[in-house]
């Protein structure tokens, strides 16, 4: 890798980690992404956290960017204890996709799409009937 590549890298991590709550180990792995992919995320878990979304460290990693909406948190039989959205690796980020508290079902938005619904997958609590999303 070049010099310049080199100092591009550590100023985005750099970047990154001062102004994002994603962990060091995150934007480490996303030295080799393209500055726009890591914008976009950058300024989805803004958005998204600041609607109360957790940025789930545990499960998130190279493959998966992966937040939880902690007020929705149930004792559950079946399905996600917690409703949970994440974002794939291997499709850029591009798809958002949800799983309500309580079920398996994923639902696949774009990020657009995502926000023109979020209120209604906020509200949604376990044994609720679970919104249609067309």
């Amino acid at each position: 890798m070049s010099k310049r590549g080199d100092a591009k890298k550590a100023r985005r991590r750099k970047r990154l980690a001062t102004t994002r709550r994603i962990p060091a180990a995150i934007v480490d792995q996303l030295a080799d992404i393209p500055d726009g992919i890591v914008a976009d995320l950058a300024a989805f878990d803004e958005r998204i956290t600041k609607r109360g979304w957790t940025f789930d460290e545990e499960e998130s990693g190279e493959d998966y960017a992966v937040w939880f909406f902690e007020p929705s948190g149930a004792e559950v039989a079946d399905g996600l204890p917690v409703t949970s959205l994440w974002l794939d690796a291997a499709e850029d980020g591009e798809v958002v996709r949800v799983v309500l508290v309580g079920t398996v079902e994923q639902h696949a938005f774009s990020h657009d799409g995502l926000f023109e619904r979020l209120d209604a997958i906020e509200i949604y609590r376990n044994g609720d009937p679970v919104p249609q999303f067309d």
